[in-house]
């Protein structure tokens, strides 16, 4: 699914691009950056990614450790919020 439901801005698809391009050069066969939510709504989170000609694409159904997602551990939150 491309963006072309104007989902991001312009600016937004940019760094998002950016970002991608920068895991590619890096090694990174397949690079995908996690959404916080589950647009689809199938209850899997889904991912930004690069399609073909570069461009970014909604790639749905990726699991969190198949993106470059990377914590170091600050935003987990316990029950109580801390």
């Amino acid at each position: 699914m491309a963006n072309d439901e104007n989902t991001l801005t312009e600016e937004d698809e940019a760094v998002i691009r950016g970002l991608l391009e920068d895991q590619a050069r890096a090694g990174a066969e397949r690079p995908l950056l996690p959404l916080d939510v589950d647009i689809d709504g199938d209850g899997i989170a889904d991912a930004w990614g690069l399609g073909d000609d570069g461009q970014v694409v909604l790639v749905p159904g990726v699991p969190l450790d198949a993106t470059c997602y990377v914590s170091d551990g600050d935003d987990v939150r316990g029950e109580d919020g801390a």
